[in-house]
């Protein structure tokens, strides 16, 4: 039997800060503790399978329950079973997720912002009607995942409130998720009141670092001092709708990367035990031919060490334990999931809103015209595209990466690091697996 046995790919052997031996698979996320001389022997198996032999029947029997020992095949078997998850969630109809830009107006210019094409047009009642028609189309959906984006969506309160009756009258989907991204400026009576009638699961507001950054950043013709009007909106919210989830995300880059702690700090404070996080968000400035990041961003090893340092000094809510994930998608590579700009036109992907070249479809004709792209982002951004992911020791507990920056490095010549595993910068992979050893215990 032992000769069929092989340490798996996806064990890892390690000796904690406390001098435990611990040994950790990531593809059932678990660990074991184990003795001096049974770590031993792990490690030479580790150089030579042979070597299990040697373990005790009883021990071996334990390490094959937790996969630490497989039989032969049984990785390359557990790829094909992880790579069916990923497809069947990806092609699911169940769930429609449909993000809607009401207008591509925004009141803010933000140097960074993606959108470089981007109009003051605003969605009209016969592309609402569209709209409605697009949903009642998926006959085989049953719930419905909607999100509002913009430019700023909140300029377009009128056609916002127009679609939810009209979705709430019109079509069958239940609506399980209802979420808002905001720059939490136009926060009035009459957002709140709308909101009481149709209730958010979640808000996202995004703040340009500090104060001082922000109003440098965010300023209107009339308004050069944005931040604390947005902070005292946001708190209108909190107050009035507790069981809305609201994010509140910190931009920062490599020149501001301490305004999180600040902001953070300062926000936890006043929204103390409410539902709220605060998060920092890594902006991703593009050099001139877009094809990778310039030195005003944050690398993948600065970036972690930021999460570990936030994470221990309690500021950030988001775990950096290792997760399981399988279906590694998001609306770009989900078959019944779609971005509708203001004019009915329909995106796979966030950033490509305003881009004309990255329309793939129209709600009013009800099909994809740029089939060449959808079909890139539905099935060429797979994990299991990449023979590097295939075989790294991090794919059972890794979100998967970007479709978005994957086909830039494929068809745009972009050289971006497409790896947004947490634990794989140097250094953290022990630390992350010892503190969620020791939150286990």
């Amino acid at each position: 039997m032992a000769e069929n046995l092989s340490l798996s790919r996806y064990t890892y052997l390690f000796v904690s800060s406390k001098k435990k031996n611990l040994v950790y698979n990531s593809r059932t996320n678990t660990f074991l503790e184990v003795s001096d001389d049974l770590y031993k022997e792990l490690l030479k198996c580790k150089d030579d399978k042979r070597n299990i032999r040697k373990i005790d029947i009883d021990v071996l029997s334990s390490l094959l329950k937790r996969k630490i020992i497989v039989e032969a095949m049984e990785d390359d078997d557990f790829l094909l079973e992880h790579q069916y998850e990923t497809d069947r969630r990806s092609y699911s109809k169940y769930v429609l997720g449909l993000t809607l830009v009401p207008t591509l107006g925004c009141n803010f210019s933000c140097y960074y912002c993606f959108e470089e094409h981007k109009r003051m047009v605003t969605m009209n009642e016969e592309t609402e009607d569209a709209v409605i028609a697009f949903i009642n189309s998926h006959h085989e959906s049953r719930q419905l995942a909607l999100n509002w984006y913009g430019g700023e969506p909140l300029m377009a309160i009128n056609t916002i409130e127009r679609l939810l009756d009209k979705i709430s009258q019109k079509t069958t989907l239940e609506m399980t998720k209802h979420s808002l991204i905001t720059n939490g400026y136009f926060i009035n009576n009459r957002v709140l009141a709308l909101f009481k009638r149709y209730p958010l699961t979640k808000m996202q507001v995004t703040l340009d670092g500090s104060r001082e950054r922000h109003n440098s950043i965010r300023k209107t013709k009339t308004d050069l001092y944005t931040y604390d009007k947005i902070i005292e909106n946001t708190s209108r919210f909190i107050e009035e709708f507790p069981n809305t989830l609201v994010d509140i995300r910190v931009n920062i880059e490599r020149n501001n990367k301490n305004d999180y702690y600040q902001v953070a700090e300062e926000l936890r404070e006043k929204w103390k035990q409410k539902n709220v996080r605060v998060y920092p968000g890594f902006l991703r400035i593009d050099n001139e031919q877009k094809t990778e990041y310039t030195s005003e961003t944050l690398n993948h090893k600065e970036i972690e060490e930021l999460l570990w340092d936030a994470r221990q000094r309690n500021l950030l809510e988001i775990p950096l334990y290792p997760q399981s994930f399988c279906s590694k998608s998001c609306a770009a590579n989900r078959q019944c999931a779609y971005i509708v700009g203001p004019e009915g036109e329909v995106y796979k992907c966030w950033n490509d809103v305003s881009d004309p070249q990255k329309i793939v479809g129209n709600i009013f004709t009800n099909k994809m015209t740029n089939k060449t792209l959808l079909n890139r982002y539905i099935v060429d951004t797979k994990w299991y595209n990449d023979p590097v992911c295939k075989k790294c020791f991090f794919l059972p507990i890794c979100s998967g990466a970007c479709a978005w920056y994957t086909l830039r490095n494929k068809y745009e010549n972009g050289k971006y690091d497409l790896c947004t595993c947490t634990q794989k910068a140097p250094g953290m992979l022990d630390k992350c697996l010892e503190s969620y050893y020791d939150s286990l215990l």
